[in-house]
C-alpha cells in the first residue's frame, strides 16, 4: 500500500496523531492511541509507521511480567509502544503523543520509595 492509496482507517489514525500532537504542543496533554484496538490490518499499520518514520531513541522497560519497548518515531513527540507478556509475545501496541513515554517516567510511588531508600542509606552512614 503506497501513501496515495492509504486506507480510510489509517488516515483517521494519522489525523488523530496530528491533532493530538497539536494539542500536546498547546496544552502539554499527552495522548495514547491503542493501535491494536483499531482493527487495522498489517498493511495499514505498516503504512502508518512508514509515514511517521523512525527516530533514534529506544526505551526499554525491563519488567518480568510485562516488559515494554518504546521506539521514537520520526516525528518528535510520537512514540510507538509494544507491551509484551512474560513469554515475550506482544499483547498491546500503542502510539503515544508525549515528550517521552509516560510509563517510562518516574512514577510517584517509585520516587517515594527512592527517597526512603536514600534516607536509610544516609542514616546508616552516621
Amino acid at each position: 500500500m503506497d501513501n496515495k492509496q492509504l486506507s480510510v482507517k489509517a488516515k483517521v489514525v494519522l489525523i488523530e496523531i496530528k491533532e493530538a500532537l497539536s494539542r500536546f504542543l498547546e496544552t502539554g496533554q499527552p495522548w495514547t492511541i491503542f493501535i491494536d484496538k483499531m482493527a487495522l490490518d498489517f498493511e495499514e499499520r505498516k503504512a502508518i509507521r512508514d509515514i511517521l518514520g523512525q527516530g533514534n531513541i529506544t526505551v526499554n522497560f525491563k519488567d518480568e511480567a510485562e516488559p515494554v519497548e518504546w521506539l521514537e518515531s520520526g516525528v518528535a513527540g510520537v512514540w510507538y509502544g509494544v507491551f509484551y507478556n512474560a513469554s515475550g509475545n506482544p499483547i498491546l501496541e500503542t502510539i503515544e503523543v508525549s515528550a517521552f513515554p509516560e510509563l517510562a517516567a518516574a512514577q510517584h510511588d517509585d520516587t517515594v520509595k527512592g527517597i526512603e531508600a536514600i534516607t536509610a542509606k544516609i542514616n546508616s552512614l552516621k
